[in-house]
């Protein structure tokens, strides 16, 4: 890694867990040493995995985010009546549509998150940051355009007509994820349509987003307790996708530096959740995990490992918790079991289907004689669970594609050709 990475790199890690600096930002006096001081405030973590991409890259994903923090100003902080209006209005002065400003946004109060804060100044600043998008390549700006569109889009019909959690999340983070990867991956990978995977990032982000942030209102719940547990149940279908993925983007990614920095993001948000339900996080040293995992396929192979297993911790410590489930149960492995269909396509109802009759496969055999034992219950509470999310992956409108999980579960179900018999 070069002398400027670490540089930046360090810097970062000395800025990220601060407060941001607004007077120092408002003092930026021009659009590059605006980037230069609102990245970290902007982006945290995510900022610190920019900073180990190539300087090509780095300028093109700090643009991209920043632009994204002013989407998300105009979205969260417009006055409800006008909030969909003035995040067309962003996107098409961002992109060069219009040469219109949009509206100002309304005085913030004192109490204000610091993320918002951040975002209402880069709102501010919108001619700076749309001056960074013009500094880059024509494709790099072509790319960066044609995500702030569909991210635009997303974000005016939420607040228009509110989608769920997942379809929002698909369509804002599952727009900039998708985007992540095509820009890094071997012409090979970039090619498969990889959408399906990217998507289980985007809402895992998103989950983490809204625990991070409290969204009680949004999940119908009371408390951190009742919030925590819901996002935790939620997110085992999707990471069974992100795993998949990281599977595939380790070997196909030919940057070291964009490795780490998918390495970087994943150990810290698995970090994270790890921390929401008092579990301990796969890694103390996230940055120094994060670089040696990027230097060889056995290193990236070792860290999935250790982030499935400590997913799996995690979703065991949260269940402890839970009335539902009997406390110090045997753990059932869902995400570090290794199970073979996971790397074998691109799809999340698949892997979801196969996890979970690989988890059926563990039950006992046989008609059942009295009470299943609490391991055997807790499987099969979870092997449930990932059933009813795959229904859940299945758009409503189209019935043909439950046709197709319908025959996917007949199948998985049926026995093997070399079965002795069916289960009983």
């Amino acid at each position: 890694m070069n002398t400027p990475r670490v540089a930046l790199l360090a810097r970062g890690m000395r800025q990220l867990r601060r407060r941001a600096d607004l007077a120092a930002l408002r003092a930026a006096r021009t659009p590059t040493e605006l980037a230069d001081r609102a990245l970290i405030p902007a982006g945290r973590n995510l900022a610190i995995a920019i900073g180990f991409l190539a300087a090509p890259l780095r300028a093109e994903a700090t643009a991209a985010l920043l632009a994204s923090r002013v989407l998300d100003a105009y979205e969260d902080l417009s006055p409800r009546a006008t909030a969909a209006d003035d995040v067309r209005a962003a996107v098409a002065y961002l992109t060069g549509a219009t040469d219109t400003v949009p509206p100002t946004l309304p005085e913030l109060p004192g109490d204000v998150r610091d993320s918002e804060a951040v975002d209402r100044l880069l709102a501010e600043r919108i001619a700076d940051v749309a001056a960074l998008l013009d500094a880059l390549s024509p494709e790099a700006r072509e790319r960066v355009n044609s995500v702030l569109v569909d991210m635009g889009a997303v974000m005016a019909h939420n607040i228009e007509s509110p989608l769920t959690r997942v379809a929002y999340s698909e369509g804002v983070l599952g727009r900039v994820t998708h985007y992540a990867c095509s820009l890094v991956a071997t012409d090979a990978l970039a090619e498969t349509d990889l959408r399906d995977l990217t998507a289980c990032v985007a809402v895992i982000a998103q989950s983490a987003n809204d625990l991070r942030d409290g969204e009680y209102e949004i999940y119908g719940v009371a408390d951190r307790t009742e919030l925590t547990r819901m996002v935790m149940l939620r997110l085992l279908s999707p990471a069974l996708g992100a795993f998949a993925l990281l599977d595939r983007m380790g070997p196909g990614t030919p940057s070291v530096g964009a490795r780490a920095a998918m390495a970087y993001m994943t150990i810290t948000t698995s970090a994270f959740l790890c921390a929401a339900v008092n579990a301990p996080p796969a890694y103390k040293r996230p940055l120094a995990a994060a670089t040696l995992a990027a230097c060889s396929a056995k290193y990236w192979t070792k860290m999935l490992d250790r982030l499935r297993a400590t997913a799996d911790t995690a979703i065991h410590t949260m269940l402890d918790t839970s009335p539902d489930f009997a406390e110090g149960a045997d753990q059932t492995m869902v995400l570090s079991s290794n199970h073979p269909s996971r790397r074998a396509q691109p799809a999340i109802v698949p892997l979801i289907v196969d996890t979970t009759f690989a988890l059926v496969e563990t039950l006992p055999e046989g008609p059942l004689t009295g009470e299943l034992g609490d391991a055997d219950i807790r499987t099969m509470m979870i092997a449930d669970h990932l059933a009813f999310g795959a229904m859940e992956r299945v758009p409503s409108h189209q019935p043909e594609a439950m046709f197709a999980l319908a025959a996917r579960l007949k199948n998985a179900a049926l026995p093997a050709p070399t079965s002795q018999g069916a289960r009983q």
